[in-house]
């Protein structure tokens, strides 16, 4: 994961982005629009955060925009 920080007229934005896997495309780069200023903090490289979205499609894209508070996940490894 990494975190993207974006300005526009003077309009800060933060996306998270993921690589994604798939056998028609190869690796694609996922992009998350995050909307809660307070979850930013939770995006450490390394982290396993799960983010709840909801999706638009135009002009065949995809856009992922967060729908609610994110949650951190904690991953056992063996």
């Amino acid at each position: 994961m990494a975190v993207v920080e974006k300005s526009f007229e003077g309009k800060k934005t933060t996306y998270a982005q993921f690589l994604m896997e798939s056998e028609a495309k190869g690796m694609e780069v996922i992009k998350v629009k995050i909307t809660i200023d307070s979850d930013i903090p939770l995006l450490q490289k390394g982290e396993f955060v799960s983010i709840p979205v909801s999706v638009v499609s135009a002009n065949g894209n995809l856009y992922f925009t967060q729908s609610e508070a994110m949650k951190k996940t904690e991953v056992k490894r063996a």
